[in-house]
């Protein structure tokens, strides 16, 4: 058994990474965060049999290397596609003429950054979809006539590749501005679309595709616009009226329209990932503006299982679970016991 890996008596596995650069592992209390990996085997709650993989950038300078043939499932957690281009393409080479069933390829991972989903999703009815261009902050001439060409006008955001929960270098009021804030590197100039609602809040609406379900994550409400999951201790939990209008959309059998779900199938079918998140706002004529869809963004964020109030975000994850298990093609969880532990862990 080459590598210290095989099948035996786990017919899934789990391949994780490390990233192009450093290793990217930090610890947080008794847990190891690894950056770009998704969060999603925490619905699982390690009760389902497995193996682990860890795949690096320098893989193939190992002696011995893992034999992946007797995997009826292998998922690949290794999502963000900037910080980990090299290890998925490691990923690639080693799950060649690999039997089993591979859940996010890492070939659709590497499809699934900012500018390539705005042009991926470009032209789905009923959602906005601001255009993205890759920018070299080394090459500021070349940058601004690269959003020209693009019809990138100001206000635009613009971020570092790679980066998320809401780090940003500027929103910027013209393409001067933008193009003078360029440092060394590669950068993602985004067009901003208003998306504030007839009150003056901005709502950050999050979806979770996992197979063919879609589960509602949450809705964060903001006064700024660059909303993020810390708003709903610094924002809503000052604003009942607010937490009110997240908790209905969870209480509804179908908390989106039939406009919203006709939406949700298109951008379904034109992503190529097997489950992943979708952000976005909704503007006053009912569009969806998105804000990015990826499998890199997290399914536990911040939990405020402290503040009673939230209590109800806890119903997605039944949901969730019961999709991913579906996914990874495991039969319903049906013991109470497991689920309770599930929404309290």
């Amino acid at each position: 058994m080459s590598g210290g890996l095989g099948a035996g008596n786990a017919s899934l596995l789990f391949i994780i990474g490390s990233g192009d650069e450093s290793d990217q592992i930090t610890q947080a209390g008794d847990r190891l965060i690894i950056t770009g990996t998704s969060d999603l085997t925490k619905l699982l709650l390690g009760r389902v049999p497995h193996h682990r993989l860890h795949v690096s950038r320098n893989y193939f300078r190992q002696g011995r290397l893992a034999d992946l043939t007797g995997y009826r499932v292998l998922l690949n957690l290794i999502t963000e596609p900037e910080a980990n281009a090299k290890v998925l393409d490691n990923l690639k080479k080693l799950l060649r003429g690999v039997p089993g069933r591979v859940i996010n390829r890492p070939d659709a991972v590497l499809r699934s950054t900012r500018d390539q989903v705005a042009r991926l999703l470009s032209g789905v009815p009923g959602l906005i979809v601001p255009r993205a261009v890759r920018l070299q902050g080394s090459k500021p001439v070349l940058a601004a006539k690269t959003l020209e060409r693009a019809g990138i006008a100001a206000p635009l955001i613009l971020r570092r590749t790679g980066t998320h929960a809401g780090k940003i270098v500027g929103l910027f009021d013209s393409v001067d501005a933008a193009v003078e804030a360029l440092t060394p590197g590669e950068h993602i100039a985004t067009e901003f679309v208003d998306f504030a609602g007839a009150d003056g809040l901005y709502r950050k609406y999050r979806v979770y595709f996992i197979g063919q379900r879609v589960v509602l994550r949450h809705m964060v409400v903001s006064d700024n616009w660059n909303v993020h999951v810390r708003e709903r201790t610094r924002f809503m939990a000052h604003h009942p009226d607010v937490v009110a209008e997240e908790k209905a959309l969870f209480d509804r059998d179908e908390p989106f329209s039939a406009e919203d779900r006709e939406v949700f199938r298109h951008v379904r079918e034109r992503m190529p990932l097997d489950f992943f998140g979708m952000d976005f706002g909704i503007v006053p004529d009912g569009r969806l503006v998105l804000f990015e869809a990826n499998a890199t963004m997290s399914f536990f964020p911040l939990w405020p299982t402290q503040d009673p109030q939230f209590a109800y975000l806890t119903k997605c994850l039944d949901p969730a679970a019961d999709a991913f298990r579906e996914l990874l093609g495991l039969p319903p969880e049906v013991d109470p016991a497991a689920r309770i532990r599930l929404q309290t862990a």
